[in-house]
């Protein structure tokens, strides 16, 4: 095969092959994209529909203590005459009041009035007499209105089922309650012969049957969507791949006559014939090529000997520079190498690190240092943070900000009696401190050459490299998990947190407790004082949550003005009283206004939550601080709501 032919086909390889695999993995990626914000926005759509219902369960509480002190209610199911029972609940069932149930203790309904699409309903045991008679529940929203709210606050289509029944929905036809999933898992149903990508959510909250609320979107919009990502990436790659072929036989074209002269002279120095020089045409990179071939053909012979004689050193050479990448972002190991690489290179006895600027490496010393040797390293490295008038325009440029100052000093040598020592400076290259410390080798016999000098600057500046990209390294870690203005833990790292911390908490059956916190009118702050005073009320009260944390417990910035703290071995009630000190911190703080006219003062509202009362995993323990945290916005603000308890009936309807 020819050199031309190769080089078309390492351009196909080279382009076609990673193109076809691209070509794949955008696909898939793009099918994984749209899949995932349609789950997420179901998921959230889901979570909107939890807090509704629970609104509508709280709304239905004041009708529910009305009725259940209703006299003739409660003189007729004490009497034990059901007709009249039924009636009473009948009259009751009107205004706002869609259903109101009578359950017995074991979970039987004995009476029933109102709606029987009615839901969210509220309950609680009555007691006449002394006597438990049963369970109460009352409900002042139905089905088909309750969807129709959920559908207009989320977008999506709302399919409600009871007990195996189906309830409302806002799609076209009535669905079938048949072949919908069990569970509470994102999964893909059909329905009316129309597929639909959902999740059903039990929302019962009182004795009865299970309602389960479903939150749909059409899996036909997610597929068009991703046939027209990927039509638009299909033709983006393959006109890439046209492009790259048409370069590939231009560029074969124009090489092949290049390399064949190349080829030819290359054979000739295989030969050991050094004679005959590569013929030059023109002034372009091959022309220069050319130029250069010839002297290193004229330079080749005479350098095969030294070649050979270097090869050792090379061999040892190479070891060193693996060792120093493997040791790269080990601060300690890279400037105990160049030490050791010093003192081998520059026929030294003994070498030494000096650190001076805190946590930027650890002091090393290599061979056995006597008093003589010990003595010139210290008059060396003294000598090396001494001002002298020949860094007189170094200092004056960089105080003026003249990025072509010189910023690299030379080693500086010391003598003594029959010994001499060499001490180069580690020089900061970024922003911190002039000095890192320094790096001193010393020997008795001849002085160290300025080849010898060189050798030290060459590797105090590369350990400079390698302890500054090691610290910009911790330093991006650090932030990638840290929010810029709080100083807190981002979104990410608190999910990251919350996910062990739960799974902490099952395997060792200790409760984990988490606590929402929202700044009270924030948007009235930054709209009359501006956003800077924003930012700064927003640092100060995570300043208070840090202040009010145990160094187990996870402050974090969850988003916008809403903030965050995950408290393990912490049950519901230790998070609410941890919670209620926060607040009045927080309502205490005095927060000093930016344009120096006097301050303001800032509150906030809480929502409690804790695994596993309130649920037992990270969507539903932030559902149900959530919900509680907007109970407390409800209730007047600047106040902590705990969430309720999941599962707090005392009897449990058979099903």
């Amino acid at each position: 095969m020819s050199f031309r032919n190769r080089l078309r086909l390492f351009f196909g390889l080279i382009v076609i092959v990673p193109m076809v695999a691209l070509g794949f993995v955008l696909f898939a990626l793009t099918a994984r994209s749209e899949t995932g914000k349609a789950d997420a926005g179901i998921v959230a759509g889901g979570r909107a529909a939890v807090g509704l219902y629970r609104e509508e369960v709280a709304r239905a509480r004041p009708a529910l203590r009305r009725i259940a002190r209703d006299p003739e209610l409660r003189l007729a199911i004490a009497s034990g005459r059901p007709a009249a029972t039924e009636r009473r609940l009948r009259r009751l069932a009107s205004g706002r009041v869609r259903a109101v149930e009578l359950w017995s203790p074991a979970g039987e309904r004995l009476a029933h009035a109102g709606s029987r699409t009615a839901v969210a309903a509220a309950g609680l045991p009555l007691v006449v007499r002394g006597r438990s008679r049963g369970f109460l529940s009352v409900s002042v929203t139905d089905a088909p209105s309750f969807a129709y709210r959920v559908n207009g606050l989320t977008g999506r289509e709302i399919v409600m089922v009871r007990g195996g029944r189906p309830l409302a929905s806002t799609l076209a036809g009535r669905p079938s309650a048949q072949g919908l999933p069990r569970d509470d898992r994102l999964t893909t149903v059909t329905i009316d012969g129309e597929k639909y990508r959902g999740r059903f959510v039990p929302v019962t909250a009182s004795p009865g049957p299970t309602v389960r609320l479903g939150v749909l979107s059409p899996s036909a919009t997610v597929s068009d969507q991703i046939a027209a990502n990927r039509l638009l990436i299909a033709c983006l790659l393959a006109l890439f791949v046209l492009l790259a072929l048409i370069s590939a036989a231009f560029v074969g074209r124009a090489l092949a006559g290049q390399i064949a002269t190349f080829l030819a002279a290359a054979r000739r120095l295989s030969r050991g014939d050094f004679r005959q020089p590569v013929p030059i045409h023109g002034r372009d990179e091959f022309a220069e090529l050319g130029r250069e071939f010839n002297d290193m053909s004229e330079q080749l012979e005479a350098k095969i000997e030294e070649v050979e004689r270097k090869r050792q050193e090379l061999a040892e050479t190479i070891r060193r520079v693996g060792d120093a990448l493997a040791t790269g972002l080990d601060r300690r190991g890279v400037v105990a190498l160049a030490v050791r690489q010093a003192v081998d290179a520059c026929e030294a006895e003994v070498g030494r690190s000096l650190p001076l600027a805190r946590g930027a490496f650890a002091g090393c010393e290599v061979g056995k240092l006597d008093g003589a040797l010990e003595s010139a390293i210290e008059a060396a490295e003294r000598d090396v943070f001494t001002v002298s008038p020949d860094v007189g325009p170094e200092l004056i440029g960089a105080l003026e900000g003249d990025e072509r100052a010189e910023r690299t000093r030379r080693a500086v040598s010391a003598h003594g009696p029959g010994v001499h020592a060499l001490s180069i400076g580690l020089r900061s290259l970024v922003d911190g401190p002039e000095y890192l410390g320094a790096i001193s080798i010393a020997r008795h016999g001849k002085p160290f050459t300025r080849d010898e000098e060189e050798l030290l600057e060459y590797l105090a500046g590369q350990a400079v490299v390698s302890v500054e990209n090691a610290s910009l390294h911790e330093a991006v870690e650090r932030q990638a998990v840290t929010d810029e203005l709080t100083g807190l833990a981002n979104v990410r790292a608190f999910l990251d947190t919350l996910d062990r911390e739960l799974e902490r908490s099952r395997r060792f059956g200790t409760p984990l407790g988490l606590v929402m916190v929202d700044l009270d009118d924030f948007k009235r702050v930054n709209d009359t004082y501006g956003h800077q005073q924003g930012d700064g009320v927003l640092a100060q009260v995570a300043g208070v949550l840090r202040e009010s944390s145990r160094e187990l417990d996870t402050a974090a910035r969850y988003g916008g003005e809403e903030l965050a703290m995950i408290l393990p071995q912490t049950d519901a009630s230790g998070a609410e009283l941890l919670a209620e000190r926060v607040r009045e911190a927080i309502q205490s703080l005095p927060v000093r206004r930016v344009d120096g006219k006097g301050s303001l003062s800032v509150t906030a509202s809480f929502g409690v939550a804790a695994a596993p009362e309130s649920g037992s995993d990270r969507m539903d323990l932030i559902a149900a601080a959530d919900a509680a945290l907007y109970t407390a916005k409800r209730g007047g603000k600047n106040r902590v709501e705990r969430a309720e308890t999941a599962l707090t009936e005392p009897f449990t309807p058979h099903r």
